[in-house]
């Protein structure tokens, strides 16, 4: 204990020593140098640009450095942020202590990270890509206002969030259908019937074991032929056969991260992990016509969802 001590004193001393520049220095450690990863460092350049002094690379160039360290290491995509958490643990001292504020990911990648970082004294947030679950079953409420009984798929990574869920469902007056658990791939399509029975609307939640490249599609069949429309977080999934999503954009992340990163350099710190406050409504109208169901304009959708939250 009395090493630990001493040895957090010496990281508290040497960040104390660092000129007056260095505090305001960030870098941006993308998992790649186009797409989604390329806006997302756009608007956070764009966003900061004068109140921070800022360096973009991905990992391979921007870790393997001789400079000192930066003051705040902010990681864009699931790559990047597990390359970097993976460098910086292997560090002594200042390097082992850089924060670091984690965007463009899902939760479950980013808690799967803190947990391996235990004591190391590191303070870490993220700006994650999971919609809060009340969000999700207010768009079903004011799209399918008619339709109460919700299906969901209970993998690894969701089964925790069931308490969550129900809690969410009743405050819409909404009844919760879940699945058994899901373990493999093996185990969807019987949960998947058995949710089927019962639910009006499935809704998909991030889960590595259930919602795939590899078994989406053959989810989307099932979820047609059993007309019971797919309400996923995703608008690829929109795009490949899912009724609607709600969804947040990386530059609404990135704005999200922008804020963050501001407060953190007046002094607030890094919060906890965050939701995204931004989001889009997308919709799927052939699919809606395809199965006898009127839904509005995903604007008028998510305009009514972002003043109900207004209200809270």
């Amino acid at each position: 204990m009395r090493r630990f001590a001493t040895h957090l004193l010496l990281v508290c001393l040497l960040v104390l020593s660092l000129p007056a520049a260095a505090k305001d220095r960030v870098w941006v450690v993308m998992s790649g140098e186009e797409g989604v990863y390329a806006e997302t460092a756009m608007v956070l350049r764009s966003e900061l640009e004068g109140e921070a002094t800022l360096k973009f690379g991905v990992p391979g160039k921007l870790l393997d450095t001789q400079e000192a360290p930066p003051a705040l290491i902010v990681t864009v995509g699931t790559v990047a942020f597990d390359t970097t958490h993976k460098w910086l643990s292997e560090r002594y001292a200042i390097w082992g202590h850089v924060p670091v504020l984690a965007t463009l990911l899902p939760r479950s990648a980013y808690d799967a990270r803190v947990a391996e970082a235990g004591r190391s004294g590191r303070a870490m947030s993220a700006v994650v890509l999971d919609q809060p679950i009340s969000r999700q079953m207010a768009l079903i409420k004011r799209a399918l206002p008619n339709w109460l009984r919700v299906g969901v798929l209970l993998g690894p990574q969701t089964r925790p969030h069931l308490p969550l869920l129900e809690r969410q469902a009743r405050l819409r007056e909404l009844r919760l259908i879940a699945s058994p658990a899901v373990d493999s791939t093996e185990q969807i399509y019987p949960a998947l019937k058995e949710v089927f029975e019962s639910a009006d609307v499935l809704l998909a939640l991030p889960d590595s074991v259930l919602y795939s490249s590899s078994s989406l599609q053959n989810i989307l069949l099932a979820s047609y032929r059993a007309r019971v429309p797919l309400v996923a977080f995703s608008p690829a999934y929109v795009k490949a056969g899912a009724l609607m999503a709600v969804y947040t954009t990386p530059a609404q992340v990135a704005r999200h991260a922008a804020g963050v990163v501001r407060g953190w350099l007046v002094g607030r710190g890094l919060p906890a992990a965050q939701p995204p406050r931004e989001f889009e409504v997308v919709t799927n109208a052939s699919v809606a016509n395809s199965l006898g169901l009127r839904i509005d304009e995903a604007a008028h959708i998510a305009e009514d969802l972002r003043r109900e939250e207004a209200k809270q």
